[in-house]
């Protein structure tokens, strides 16, 4: 990545650690980095993690220091993002390559799109509604239990909690919604968080019988118009590296500035 690009994405992650800072219950500054508790929220995983802030540490260091904190504070899974990006790389290839001394780690790379195309206009046939959490709870109850794995331990006690998590998102950064089709029943919807001229599109997704009928495409054109509108200057969405929608979000007009590496233990799996 240039220089440009590195600056951009660590204003976009410097973004959501502002809103992480804010939801969490509690934030606590450690010599390596942050740790980020959220007792009220005890399922989720990305509401209780370690922020990785000081440079050289290998994967034994990390691993330990996640160990001390989260497992500290009685968490079974663990969570840690390596908030640098050069640091990131190096660390996800150390872990790739010698993975199998620290079973049950896995690697995962998101990726920061910034977006980079013109004013949207909103295509004939692809109707949104701006609306509210509230307004389309049930939506989101059952988008987020179908991304999830029928597998997952308290299946429906983590739903309840992230459905928690989402409030305290709009909360934090104001709870705009645009959901689609426009009349009956929503099928499609996503978030728009802003905070000093910045805006991140968040929580895209469809329903799995109404895909590829251009939904996600039409609520987030409307997302960022509504950024847009308001006059922010820096629009993203943050996707997963190494799945399709990033392709898709390409298309509609991000560009990749840069990724960053987030290492994760699931419950029940032991170093």
């Amino acid at each position: 990545m240039g220089g440009s690009t590195t600056s951009e994405r660590d204003a976009l992650l410097a973004f959501e650690l502002g809103l992480d800072e804010r939801v969490c219950d509690e934030v606590r500054t450690e010599t390596w980095g942050r740790l980020f508790l959220t007792p009220s929220l005890p399922l989720i995983w990305d509401a209780n993690w370690v922020a990785i802030e000081r440079p050289g540490l290998g994967i034994g260091e990390i691993v330990a220091i996640a160990d001390e904190a989260l497992g500290g504070a009685g968490y079974d899974h663990r969570t840690v993002a390596i908030l640098d990006a050069a640091e990131g790389r190096r660390i996800a290839e150390e872990m790739e390559e010698r993975g199998h001394a620290w079973p049950g780690w896995e690697v995962e790379r998101n990726r920061y799109m910034a977006w980079r195309g013109g004013p949207v206009e909103r295509a004939p046939g692809a109707e949104v509604r701006e609306t509210s959490l509230a307004e389309i709870a049930d939506l989101r109850r059952q988008l987020i239990a179908e991304s999830m794995p029928s597998t997952v331990d308290e299946f429906e006690a983590t739903v309840d909690q992230l459905l928690k998590q989402e409030r305290r998102y709009g909360i934090a950064a104001g709870d705009r919604w645009f959901a689609a089709p426009a009349e009956g029943e929503p099928l499609a919807a996503c978030c728009l968080f802003r905070r000093g001229g910045i805006a991140q599109v968040e929580e895209v997704a469809t329903r799995e019988e109404a895909r590829e009928r251009g939904l996600a495409k039409a609520i987030v054109g409307a997302a960022v118009a509504a950024a847009q509108a308001a006059g922010d200057e820096r629009i993203f969405l943050v996707a997963d590296a190494a799945d399709w929608p990033q392709l898709l979000y390409a298309k509609l007009g991000f560009e990749a500035v840069g990724d960053i590496t987030i290492l994760r233990r699931a419950p029940g799996r032991t170093t």
